[in-house]
């Protein structure tokens, strides 16, 4: 779920994370309040059957870390989930945090 800023400025794909983010954040909220699960999942809820735990990769990105609280200064650091792309800006949102990007590295990617 990556919003891309053209270089233009124009952002594709944000409406539709925004909707999503806003019903994760009020179910969060609802729970931490005291919600009951099942009934806030009576709503709307997909039936699963025959699921089993499972992980997808996601898109992050990885490089020489400057100014990280827990990665060292020159350290190579994967950050976290990448929601904003704005490579021609010089900037990328995470789920963390904002990073300011420098030169790019040779072995591919996006860019």
């Amino acid at each position: 779920m990556t919003i891309i800023i053209q270089p233009s400025g124009q952002a594709l794909y944000h409406s539709e994370h925004l909707e999503r983010l806003k019903a994760l954040v009020a179910d969060i909220e609802s729970l931490q309040v005291g919600g009951d699960s099942a009934r806030l999942a009576e709503k709307g809820a997909v039936h699963l059957h025959d699921w089993s735990p499972s992980a997808r990769l996601v898109p992050c990105l990885r490089g020489t870390m400057k100014g990280h609280r827990s990665v060292r200064d020159g350290r190579l650091g994967e950050a976290s989930d990448l929601w904003v792309w704005a490579s021609d800006h010089g900037v990328a949102r995470t789920l963390s945090r904002w990073y300011t990007l420098g030169p790019h590295a040779i072995r591919g990617g996006w860019h």
